[in-house]
């Protein structure tokens, strides 16, 4: 499988303006043309607000996929521009029910490997006044997904994300996303999920306490 990078996207953190009053977010990233330097922490440029809830190791790189982005304008009868889910990286055709927790990609010259769905937030809601947002972002189970660096390396919009291998499991992001907001009471499917070794420390401490 092969989906082509449509937009890097950096941003740091600032305090904006929102119909509910400041907040301070690296929510608003904007894309840039020239390559990044990917670490294992970030994208060169990109900075987290709340660390505690976003960066480190398993969620270095946030990816959303472009195809998402038609969905979401005909649901809400507006347009929306990369990236207007605060994403990294904005790839075409990617799909969570395709990719699965432990897939490893190549990236430019970077590998990067599936850690965990993304988790939508108020930030979102906020960011563009709609306040159901991550309800439905939740119920499509258009979250887009985490990917920490294995291989750090320079990336730039027009690289391919490649798969470079799929993990033996085969537990799909939509998968791990069904369990956490639709059935949750799956006890087989939670047991898989946790067995998961590539699966994001944090997320699986949360599923560990449904057991």
């Amino acid at each position: 499988m092969k989906y082509k990078l449509l937009s890097l996207n950096v941003g740091q953190p600032e305090t904006y303006e929102t119909e509910k009053g400041g907040l301070k977010s690296a929510y608003r990233k904007k894309p840039v043309s020239t390559p990044a330097f990917l670490s294992y922490l970030n994208v060169e440029g990109d900075e987290q607000a709340d660390k505690k809830n976003h960066g480190g190791r398993d969620k270095a790189v946030c990816l959303y996929p472009a195809q998402h982005y038609r969905h979401w304008e005909e649901h809400y009868g507006q347009s929306f521009a990369f990236p207007s889910f605060g994403e990294n990286i904005t790839v075409e055709g990617v799909s969570e029910k395709d990719v699965h927790i432990g897939d490893i990609f190549q990236l430019g010259e970077a590998l990067l490997q599936i850690s965990e769905p993304r988790k939508p937030c108020y930030i979102i809601a906020r960011t563009h006044g709609i306040d159901d947002f991550p309800a439905q972002v939740m119920k499509k189970r258009f979250t887009g997904f985490y990917l920490r660096v294995l291989k750090e390396g320079r990336i730039q919009a027009g690289d391919y994300f490649s798969l470079v291998e799929s993990h033996p499991a085969g537990v799909t992001v939509d998968e791990v996303n069904q369990l956490r907001y639709h059935d949750k009471d799956n006890k087989e499917l939670l047991e898989k999920v946790l067995r998961l070794e590539p699966l994001a420390e944090g997320l699986k401490e949360t599923l560990k306490k449904r057991l």
